[in-house]
């Protein structure tokens, strides 16, 4: 991207309000000439400098200046930045001499990670890393973002690409020369690399949603009969009083949440109602939405009194409410539990929400049953839906291609290649004819 004609944008690049130190970043063709608004020489590309910022003849801070230069900096721009001191003043004179000044604009959000982006600094997958890393609130979640921006989905995505523009130039060739045939060892090869293609796509596809999962968190719905300890278990996993607990029924009639992390993945715990049959229009409302809550959790942790004999018949009845995948806990414990059969107790766990080595069991346990951690950090590099579209789409269009003539029908799967060559490159943003046109010119002998 030309610098000319761009606006050169402004903004604070750290949390606002007061604070020891506050940057302000500039990127854009009038990056350099920053400093000068402000009486201050711009240091050398690469160096810091400390000066004294002045307008109207009054100093307003001093600061340490950075100055980048184009294409060598994070948006691919001249870049200045202004480590400032953390005063709301500083702020709003420095902001609003910038504002002031024509060329300069107050920048939108994003719009210096857009720049990188349109300066080839980043790709989508890059971006969208970045953004996941500013968000992360566990180290799993860190660590994968990292992974993004380091080019977990980047590298295999064009490796992937780059093998489909190479089968789809030697069809198009095959297009170009329809009186000589391909030759049988030529379309076994290429067959076979389609084949290896789809069999990698699928093998990543195949992850349950393992990436997404860390990325946006899960939830787990407490739900359970009334007084079985599901408050108590819930103040016993967030180690507060976050929900009332009391031995009169219906105490919960409103969903309580709270949020924690389980092995690196953030997990939205919700405290519903207690189910029973008789209730007041207040209670069966609670009761309503406890089942709807538990239709959109991830996992559904079955609270039961396992010190009362009709526990099963409890169970089996909020199996018929929900089709969620579950976990079945006997609490109470301390109480003494009524029989479990060998065939249930793998898929049972006993508990006295009261004693908190069973606490910490039941954190492992629910950290076992997430499925993102059954993968290694290295093997999920499908982090949002729409990047499992576009492999989607990618897989299947090689599907149909494998399924056509490549000498009766060659257009026909050259059209299929396009198309998941196209869907792999809106993952990264890197999507251009002149690739496919390079690749074909190139295969051409000399003077042809």
């Amino acid at each position: 991207m030309s610098q000319a004609g761009y606006k050169t944008i402004f903004a604070i690049a750290t949390p606002p309000g007061q604070s020891a130190i506050a940057v302000i970043r500039i990127s854009g063709p009038l990056a350099g000439a920053t400093p000068a608004l402000f009486g201050a020489a711009c240091p050398p590309a690469g160096q810091f400098s400390v000066a004294r910022l002045v307008l109207d003849q009054r100093v307003i801070d001093q600061a340490i200046l950075l100055f980048m230069k184009a294409p060598f900096s994070s948006t691919g721009e001249d870049v200045c930045e202004m480590h400032c001191h953390g005063s709301r003043a500083v702020m709003d004179v420095l902001l609003g001499r910038l504002s002031a000044e024509d060329g300069f604009s107050m920048a939108k959000p994003g719009e210096f990670t857009r720049r990188s982006f349109m300066n080839g600094k980043m790709d989508l997958s890059g971006v969208e890393g970045l953004a996941d890393l500013i968000e992360a609130e566990t180290a799993t979640q860190l660590h994968q973002a990292w992974a993004q921006i380091d080019g977990a989905l980047r590298a295999p995505v064009m490796a992937w690409r780059g093998k489909l523009v190479g089968i789809t130039a030697q069809l198009e060739a095959l297009i170009d020369f329809a009186d000589e045939d391909l030759p049988a060892s030529v379309e076994s090869a290429l067959r076979t690399s389609t084949v290896d293609l789809q069999s990698a796509l699928a093998n990543h596809l195949d992850d349950d949603g393992a990436g997404e999962l860390v990325r946006d968190g899960v939830i787990i719905a407490l739900i359970g009969p009334v007084n079985v300890g599901k408050s108590t278990i819930l103040n016993a996993l967030a180690g507060r009083s976050a929900a009332i607990v009391s031995d009169e029924a219906g105490t919960t009639r409103d969903i309580i949440q709270i949020r924690l992390d389980i092995g690196g993945v953030p997990a939205t715990i919700l405290d519903t109602a207690g189910i029973r049959d008789e209730s007041g229009k207040i209670e069966a409302e609670g009761i309503r939405r406890s089942v709807e809550a538990a239709g959109f959790a991830n996992l559904v942790l079955v609270i039961l009194d396992g010190s009362d004999p009709a526990w099963p018949a409890a169970r089996d009845k909020i199996d018929r409410l929900t089709s969620q995948p579950k976990l079945n806990i006997l609490n109470k414990a301390d109480r003494g539990l009524s029989a479990v059969n060998d065939a249930e107790s793998g898929q049972i766990m006993s508990i006295s929400a009261n004693d908190p080595a069973d606490i910490e069991r039941l954190v492992e346990k629910l950290a076992e049953s997430l499925v993102p951690l059954n993968y290694a950090d290295s093997s999920v590099i499908i982090t949002r839906q729409r990047h499992r579209q576009a492999l989607q789409e990618a897989y299947e269009a090689l599907g149909r291609a494998l399924g056509h003539d490549f000498q009766q029908a060659p257009e026909m799967a050259a059209e299929d290649f396009r198309v998941a060559a196209l869907a792999l490159g809106r993952i990264t943003g890197e999507i251009d004819v002149e690739e496919l046109l390079g690749s074909i010119f190139s295969a051409f002998c000399i003077g042809k």
